[in-house]
């Protein structure tokens, strides 16, 4: 992908969640990797174990070190984002709606090891989910849970994108893509997962998604690490129009 030079990392975390590094550390390497963009996008609250501790405050601080860095007109542009759980069959995720409106950017995600909204939740689909990621056990009525959950969180939230669609959780790639398509959301190749993913990108391919490449970093020394995204795009032959943080050079 000689041709193609991506402008934005859209996905990284810090120590505020899971990640090792600060916010400015995570800026000091995208500018070393002269992007233009960096997003802070630190787990929702329902990542067990690991989810940003009392959102309310810990987003405002995490917005005012992301605006002083932006006031000292340094590169890169930072953005504050969440990437958001999953926690209902009704498409809720694990920010109220409020929070989500304050953010640059909202990423929806489904993992399986998140609080759910209710015991029902719990025992309908991410309880299942837990089981399924460590089996070979699979549920036609699972995968229709999932999917219908997932295009639910997308029409009912200001959803930027999904991270890492098909990883560990099973979904109907097609559905969730024609959907995102009608919402103007895009899919993500996640930089971590590319050897899992590539089956669900090229089913989405054919709805016209658009799609976005991230390192999904947990350190400051991924940041901008996007070699294996744009590797995947070049096997599977996606057009650079359709990767919102990819340039065509020349």
């Amino acid at each position: 992908m000689e041709s193609w030079s991506a402008f934005a990392d859209w996905h990284t975390h810090t120590h505020y969640s899971d990640g090792k590094g600060t916010i400015a550390a995570n800026a000091l390497a995208g500018r070393d990797r002269q992007l233009r963009q960096v997003a802070i996008t630190d787990h929702g609250p329902a990542s067990l174990g690991l989810g940003l501790k009392e959102p309310v405050p810990t987003l405002s601080k995490m917005r005012a070190e992301i605006d002083a860095w932006n006031a000292s007109e340094q590169q890169p542009l930072l953005l504050l984002g969440a990437e958001t759980n999953l926690i209902s069959r009704q498409g809720d995720l694990d920010l109220p709606r409020k929070l989500l409106k304050g953010l640059d950017l909202v990423i929806a995600s489904l993992h399986p090891l998140v609080r759910p909204l209710t015991w029902q939740d719990g025992a309908s689909m991410l309880l299942p989910n837990i089981v399924q990621r460590y089996t070979r056990l699979r549920s036609r009525q699972l995968r229709n849970t999932n999917t219908k959950a997932m295009v639910e969180a997308v029409y009912r939230n200001p959803v930027s994108f999904v991270a890492h669609p098909g990883l560990w959780i099973d979904i109907d790639t097609e559905e969730l893509a024609n959907a995102c398509v009608r919402r103007n959301t895009a899919l993500e190749i996640n930089c971590q997962h590319t050897d899992i993913l590539f089956d669900y990108v090229a089913v989405a391919m054919p709805t016209g998604v658009d799609f976005v490449i991230n390192s999904d970093a947990h350190s400051p020394a991924q940041v901008g690490q996007l070699a294996a995204g744009l590797h995947l795009a070049q096997r599977l032959q996606l057009s650079p129009e359709r990767v919102r943080n990819i340039e065509q050079k020349g």
